[in-house]
């Protein structure tokens, strides 16, 4: 877990750092049709069908019955999906472009043949990592974080250092598509060769029906699961793209890519969490997993509380010393709402992954489709009236109340934790987070600018981690902590 924070971590903060390169490299046109690639890939990654959560979920059930036949036929037919279903999306995107270009999204006509291409070699990219994806499934239930942190964080730099040299070279919208289509392709063979190695033999995509009918069930849950989580982040921006310009989506997708950001930095608990419940699903006892929900929830709250209330309280100083004065006053409102959404989304995690390894997606699913609805619903009133600032509303509310009702209802119904010890357990990291975010507040109307916001963060936060350690955290959630810090 340490290994895939640390990698989250550095990638995020990479991406806050070049970002603002690539924003003002571009201009806020093209960097609007960037983020529109970004979004459109994001939708068509559902077309893996939901075979990356049931690939794990199935992976590591073989494994720990200890039947290889079953772990080698689960390869071989989520392989055959991925394939089939990147082929189609990478068709889709590359055949759909000219309308994409010319109706669907509002793109200057001088700028069009440049978006044209734009997203046709985003076609590419889309194949690329959507086979990536299958091969980081496979290393995530074979356990080898140690290749699958690694590759993530040399092929995420490698994609970000692309983009700002392909800028730097006087390179455009082109340059940089093509720089990060080359880094996708290399990530794709590296992680293709590592997985056929700790599998000692070839991977043979094809059509094993069997397994396919057992896995199909978990798989189509997952799948709407992640059609609706896809709705439930880039619903609102996509409605927002739809009535305004390509240069005023920038005032949304900058803040847009820090809650996508932040959510990188969520996955680091969940890429080893969902495969211990799964594991733990086949056995009777769920003493362990309660103990280990609660930790989990309680350090998300800990560790991403402190990170939402600074960007709440600095949003205007830091958007305006990252990009600009002027950028600074349109994406605020966006920045403060989208980080409040991040906390949440991060607090969806841990009661999803009981869900999912358990065995019961449809509550995930539930989920996501009740915040999907809810937020494009709102978007659509909200954003013909208040733009960009409505669509992160439409987000952060939305997400707000369907991760209250899930952590709820999954505590009690699969774990047997009643609301008041639930609160109870969750009181600490709440009431510590919201005194760190006062204190931000205070050092705000002390220190002006950017130093005095780092100089206050970095007192506060100190201040933070050392009453949270001794005072908010359990024993054995500090001793846990300490082993984590020995190991790395």
């Amino acid at each position: 877990m340490a290994g895939s924070a640390a990698a989250n971590i550095w990638l995020t903060a990479l991406g806050l750092f070049t970002t603002p390169y690539i924003l003002l490299g571009l201009g806020s046109t093209a960097y609007g049709v960037f983020a529109m690639v970004s979004m459109m890939s994001a939708h068509l990654s559902n077309l893996e069908l939901g075979f990356g959560h049931a690939t794990v979920y199935y992976l590591v059930r073989a494994r720990a019955a200890g039947d290889t036949e079953a772990e080698r036929v689960t390869v071989n037919a989520s392989g055959a999906v991925f394939l089939a279903g990147g082929l189609m999306g990478a068709a889709l995107l590359f055949s759909g472009a000219p309308y994409l270009v010319s109706s669907f999204f509002h793109i200057d006509p001088l700028l069009q043949w440049d978006a044209l291409t734009a997203f046709r070699i985003g076609a590419l990219i889309f194949l690329c990592s959507f086979m990536t994806s299958l091969f980081s499934a496979v290393l995530q239930a074979f356990g080898r974080f140690d290749w699958l942190n690694g590759s993530r964080a040399v092929f995420g730099t490698a994609a970000a250092a692309a983009a700002v040299a392909a800028i730097a070279a006087g390179g455009g919208l082109t340059a940089v598509f093509v720089a990060q289509a080359t880094v996708a392709c290399g990530s794709g063979l590296v992680l293709a060769a590592v997985v056929t190695r700790f599998r000692r033999g070839t991977m043979r995509f094809r059509i094993e029906r069997k397994v396919l009918r057992e896995m199909a069930p978990y798989a189509i849950v997952a799948f709407v699961g992640g059609i609706a989580y896809q709705w439930m982040v880039n619903g609102p921006p996509l409605v927002l793209a739809a009535h305004v310009n390509a240069a005023e989506i920038p005032a949304f997708s900058v803040p847009h890519m820090v809650l996508q950001r932040l959510t990188v930095l969520i996955n680091a608990g969940s890429t080893v969490f969902f495969p211990f419940v799964s594991g733990s699903s086949i056995g009777s006892d769920s003493s362990r997993l309660k103990l280990a929900f609660q930790s989990h929830v309680r350090l998300t709250i800990l560790f991403m509380g402190p990170v939402v209330g600074f960007l709440v309280v600095f949003a205007p100083t830091l958007l305006g010393a990252w990009v600009s004065p002027e950028f600074s006053r349109a994406a605020t409102p966006c920045l403060r709402l989208l980080a409040v959404a991040a906390l949440f989304l991060a607090i969806a995690g841990p009661p999803s992954d009981v869900a999912r390894g358990l065995g019961r997606p449809g509550w995930v699913l539930a989920f996501t489709s009740s915040a999907a609805i809810l937020g494009v619903v709102i978007s659509m009133v909200a954003v013909p009236s208040y733009g960009a600032r409505g669509a992160a509303f439409a987000l952060c509310s939305s997400v707000l109340a369907s991760t209250v009702t899930l952590v709820v209802t999954v505590a009690r119904r699969f774990l047997g934790l009643r609301i008041r010890d639930l609160a109870r357990t969750l009181g600490g990291p709440a009431a510590a987070v919201a005194l760190v975010t006062a204190g931000y507040a205070a050092g705000a109307t002390i220190g002006a600018g950017l130093v005095g916001a780092l100089v206050t963060g970095t007192l506060a936060t100190v201040v933070y981690a050392a009453a949270g350690f001794f005072l908010v955290l359990a024993p054995r959630e500090r001793e846990a902590l300490q082993q984590v810090v020995v190991q790395a």
